[in-house]
C-alpha cells in the first residue's frame, strides 16, 4: 500500500518502511522543541569534530615515538602530544554523555506524549464504539507498541550520530591519504553490495510480530478473565494448546528475525576484515605510505567500519520497530473516528425536573444489529421506572441512551423539552449516575472508590451514602473501614458487597437520574430489601430507571416498561 498501512498480515504487496518513517519523523518534529533539536545536533557535531581531531593528532604522536622514522622525542614533547590527544578524547566522551542524557529525556517525553494521545482518545470515544473494541489490543498498543516506538526514537538518534560521525572520520582519512581513502571506499561499497539483500524483510517481519503479540496477549487476557469458566469446563488443556500455538507463531517470527540479523552482521564483519587487510596491502606495497599515516588511516577506517556496523544495527532495529507506528495509528484512528462530539452545549441544560422523553427512538449498534426500534416513553421526574424483558430485548441499550452513553440513531431524546443533541450529552451525564450489573471497583480503598463520584465529599457524606445503600454495617466490620483496599476489580469483597458499594458511590453523586442496570441481581433478599427501602425514600427526590428481573423491584415501581426484541411489548407500556 502506498502509505505503508496494511490490512491483515500484509499479504500481497510487501510493506516498505519509508512511508512509516516519514510519519514518524513528523511525530518527532512535533515532540522536539527547536532548541532541543539544535542542541542535540550541536552536541553530536562537536563530539564528531573532537574525535576527528584526535585521529589527526595521532600522526605526529606516532612520528614522535619513532613509528614514522623520526628520532626519539623528548619526554616533554611526547607528554604534550599525548595530553592533547587525551583531552580531545575526554571532550568527545563528555559531549556524548550530554547528548545521551538529552536523548533519554526526549525519548520519555515522546513516548509519554503518544500514550497520552491514545489515552485521551480512549476517554472521549463513544460508548458503542468502545464496546466493539478488544481491550487487550488497546492495552498492548499503549504498553507494547508505543514502547517499540521509543526504540525507533533511539535508533534514529544513533543513526543521526552516525551520519554526523562518518563524514568527520572520512575527512580525516582523506586529509591523510586521499588515494588510500578512495581505494578503501570502493572496497566498502563492494562489501555493502554483497550483503545488502540479507535483511530487506525486517519491516514485514516486525509488523507480523506486532500482530502476533497482540493475539497472544489477547488470549492471555481471556484466560485470566475466564479462568473460572475454563476450570469449570475442564478446558485447561485446550486453552494451553491454543496459547502454545500463539507462542510458536511468535517464536518462529522472532527466530527468523534473529537469523537475518546474525547472518547480516557476520557477513559485514568478514567484509570489514577483508577490507582492512586489503587496505594494509595497498598502503604498504602499492602506495608506499609512511607507516604512521597508514596506521592512522587504517584506524580511521576501522572506526568507520565500527560505526557503519552500528548504524546498520540501528537501522535494522528501526526497521523492525517501525511497524509499531502502523499499529499505533490504526488504533488511534479507530478511537478518533469513534469519538463523541466535543461538549458544546449552549449552557441552557438546567437540572432535570420535568420529563425525560423518548420519541420514536431507535438504536443501531456498530455491528449493524438493531438494538432498539420505535421507542416512545415519558419518564417524569421523581418516578421509579422498572424496565423488564428477556435477555437481548434492549434493556441495557435503553439504559445507555438514558445515561447519555449512546446517542439514538433514529428519533429524539429530550430533557424538559430540550433535545439531547450529541454535544449536550457530556452535560447531561453530569446529572446521571449508573450502577451496572457487574459493578467495577478500582484496586484501591473504599474511600478512594467512593470519592471518584464526589471528590469533595466528607466522611459524613460517605457514611450517609453507604447507609442508604445498605453497605455501612459491613464496611464498619472491616479492619481498616473506609481505608480497606478492595482488591483487583473489587475481588476481596463479595458480589453483593461490591454491588452495594457501587450503589453508594452512585448515590454520593446526588444524581437527578439514577440508573440501576440489574443492580440488585447479586443481592440477597435482605440486602435487596435495604436497597428498595432506600429507593422508596428517594422517590420524589430523583428519577430512578431500574433494569430488573426481580419481582420486588417491579412491585416497587411507579411504571413498568416491558421490552421484547428492541420494542415495547405493548403500547400501553410506552
Amino acid at each position: 500500500m502506498g502509505d505503508g498501512r496494511l490490512d491483515g498480515d500484509g499479504e500481497g504487496t510487501r510493506p516498505t518502511p519509508l512511508p512509516a518513517l516519514r510519519r514518524l519523523l513528523a511525530l518527532l518534529s512535533t515532540s522536539y522543541g527547536r532548541r532541543d533539536l539544535l542542541l542535540m545536533l550541536g552536541l553530536g557535531a562537536a563530539a564528531s569534530l573532537a574525535e576527528g581531531a584526535g585521529l589527526l593528532l595521532l600522526v605526529p604522536v606516532l612520528d614522535l615515538v619513532g613509528i614514522g622514522g623520526t628520532a626519539s622525542p623528548s619526554a616533554g614533547t611526547l607528554l604534550t602530544g599525548l595530553g592533547l590527544y587525551l583531552l580531545l578524547v575526554t571532550a568527545a566522551a563528555g559531549l556524548v554523555a550530554a547528548r545521551s542524557i538529552l536523548s533519554h529525556d526526549q525519548r520519555t517525553r515522546f513516548v509519554d506524549g503518544l500514550r497520552g494521545d491514545l489515552h485521551q482518545a480512549l476517554l472521549h470515544v463513544a460508548w458503542p464504539v468502545f464496546q466493539g473494541l478488544r481491550a487487550t489490543s488497546l492495552k498492548q498498543v499503549i504498553a507494547g507498541e508505543v514502547g517499540r516506538l521509543g526504540l525507533c526514537h533511539d535508533a534514529l538518534v544513533n543513526l543521526g550520530v552516525a551520519a554526523l560521525t562518518l563524514p568527520t572520520l572520512l575527512l580525516a582519512a582523506l586529509a591523510l591519504s586521499p588515494a588510500l581513502t578512495l581505494v578503501t571506499l570502493c572496497l566498502s561499497g563492494l562489501a555493502l553490495l554483497l550483503v545488502r539483500r540479507i535483511g530487506r524483510s525486517g519491516f514485514d517481519i516486525g509488523l507480523r510480530m506486532g500482530r502476533a503479540h497482540q493475539e497472544m496477549m489477547g488470549d492471555v487476557s481471556d484466560d485470566l478473565a475466564g479462568l473460572r469458566i475454563i476450570k469449570g469446563f475442564g478446558a485447561e488443556g485446550r486453552r494451553a494448546d491454543n496459547l502454545s500455538h500463539r507462542f510458536a507463531d511468535l517464536r518462529l517470527l522472532q527466530a527468523r528475525h534473529s537469523r537475518i540479523q546474525t547472518y547480516e552482521h557476520a557477513a559485514l564483519l568478514v567484509a570489514a576484515a577483508v577490507m582492512t587487510a586489503a587496505a594494509v596491502l595497498v598502503a604498504i606495497l602499492w602506495l608506499q605510505q609512511p607507516l604512521s599515516e597508514a596506521l592512522v588511516v587504517i584506524l580511521a577506517f576501522a572506526r568507520l567500519a565500527q560505526r557503519a556496523l552500528a548504524g546498520l544495527r540501528f537501522w535494522r532495529m528501526l526497521e523492525t520497530s517501525l511497524p509499531a507506528l502502523v499499529l499505533y495509528e490504526e488504533m488511534l484512528d479507530r478511537l478518533r473516528a469513534g469519538a463523541e462530539p466535543p461538549a458544546g452545549g449552549d449552557g441552557n441544560l438546567l437540572p432535570f425536573s420535568g420529563t425525560l422523553s423518548f420519541r420514536d427512538v431507535g438504536l443501531r449498534m456498530p455491528d449493524g444489529r438493531q438494538a432498539l426500534d420505535g421507542i416512545d416513553l415519558d419518564l417524569d421526574f421523581g418516578t421509579l421506572l422498572a424496565v423488564t424483558g428477556p435477555s437481548g430485548a434492549g434493556k441495557s441499550s435503553l439504559a445507555d441512551l438514558a445515561a447519555g452513553l449512546a446517542y439514538p440513531t433514529a428519533g429524539t431524546l429530550s430533557v424538559d423539552g430540550m433535545v439531547l443533541t450529541p454535544d449536550r450529552l457530556p452535560d447531561w451525564r453530569r446529572q446521571v449516575a449508573v450502577v451496572p450489573q457487574d459493578p467495577f471497583l478500582f484496586h484501591d480503598t473504599i474511600r478512594a472508590n467512593l470519592l471518584l463520584a464526589a471528590p469533595s465529599a466528607t466522611d459524613a457524606d460517605l457514611w450517609a451514602a453507604l447507609t442508604d445503600a445498605g453497605a455501612a454495617d459491613f464496611v464498619r466490620t472491616l479492619p481498616q473501614g473506609l481505608d480497606t483496599v478492595v482488591g483487583d476489580r473489587g475481588g476481596s469483597v463479595s458480589g453483593g458487597e461490591r454491588q452495594r458499594l457501587a450503589i453508594a458511590r452512585a448515590l454520593l453523586r446526588r444524581p437527578r437520574l439514577l440508573i440501576l442496570d440489574e443492580a440488585t441481581s447479586a443481592l440477597d433478599g435482605g440486602s435487596e430489601a435495604l436497597v428498595l427501602e432506600t429507593l422508596d425514600r428517594l422517590k420524589g427526590k430523583l428519577t430512578i430507571l431500574a433494569v430488573t428481573h426481580r419481582d420486588a423491584t417491579r412491585r416497587a415501581a411507579d411504571q413498568v416498561l416491558e421490552l421484547a426484541a428492541g420494542r415495547c411489548h405493548t403500547k400501553s407500556h410506552c
